[in-house]
């Protein structure tokens, strides 16, 4: 996919998010209801991109990557996310990569074992315990697909599947239905996991939606729990900031 078609299909997801109510600015601040009273939210869109160039030390220099999408559409480095707490943060993310995840997880920044493969295909720490998926080849409700598959990519009537896990493909050319996931870590502690659709189209290309709360100030750390590095694993675009990894700042 060229340049300029790949900022244009940009643009067209995000007019079509923006349609169904979903904010694509990155600190645009709107009145939410949470509760019985109202709370400040802000809106954050992050974009994966695959096969972007990473060095030419190694034969794998293609490597995926998160950007912030900035208000005037340009593509920021996620190295340092800057988020307020005490407010709903409405999250989007716009996934071009596809390709299921056979492994999840295992790895922390202190190099321990954090939980479990499939704790990385569960929804944690968002409002309601769920994503929403606005555009893929399938329809995934609770960890389960339909038998309602389709080649196409399309908004599923503008309401999004509520989603709370992604589920096992269960076969050796398959995996866990995750291509990344956007999880924010206190120390260990895992806080919230978004994990995104691969769906079953191989050009990839789903929207996430999810909203949560950081109620507290502090410097937390941002990783994909899904090998996706040099060589398919832990290195590359994995160990380094603004790529798979990065530092949140929540004030």
């Amino acid at each position: 996919m060229s340049a300029e078609k790949t900022f244009y299909t940009v643009i067209a997801v995000i007019v079509v998010v923006a349609g169904i109510g979903i904010g694509a600015a990155y600190y645009d601040s709107v009145s939410s209801a949470h509760s019985s009273s109202q709370a400040v939210s802000s809106s954050l869109t992050l974009v994966i991109t695959p096969n972007n160039w990473y060095n030419n030390s190694t034969i794998h220099h293609r490597q995926p990557a998160f950007y912030v999408l900035e208000p005037n559409g340009t593509l920021a480095s996620s190295a340092m996310i800057n988020l307020p707490a005490h407010q709903l943060i409405s999250l989007t993310i716009i996934d071009y990569d596809s390709g299921f995840s056979p492994a999840l997880g295992n790895v922390t920044s202190n190099g321990s074992a954090v939980q479990n493969n499939s704790y990385f295909a569960k929804v944690v720490g968002t409002v309601g315990g769920v994503e929403y998926i606005y555009n893929g080849t399938g329809q995934a409700v609770n960890g389960t697909l339909s038998s309602n598959v389709t080649n196409g990519m399309q908004v599923n009537h503008g309401s999004g599947w509520a989603v709370s896990a992604l589920p096992w493909v269960g076969n050796s050319s398959g995996g866990w239905e995750v291509t990344h996931t956007f999880t924010i870590l206190n120390g260990a502690n895992i806080i919230v996991n978004i994990p995104s659709w691969a769906g079953s189209n191989p050009s990839g290309g789903t929207v996430t939606h999810a909203s949560f709360y950081i109620n507290q100030t502090g410097t937390y750390s941002w990783q994909c729990f899904a090998p996706c590095g040099t060589g398919i694993g832990w290195g590359g675009a994995m160990a380094t900031a603004g790529w798979m990894m990065g530092t949140i700042q929540v004030s």
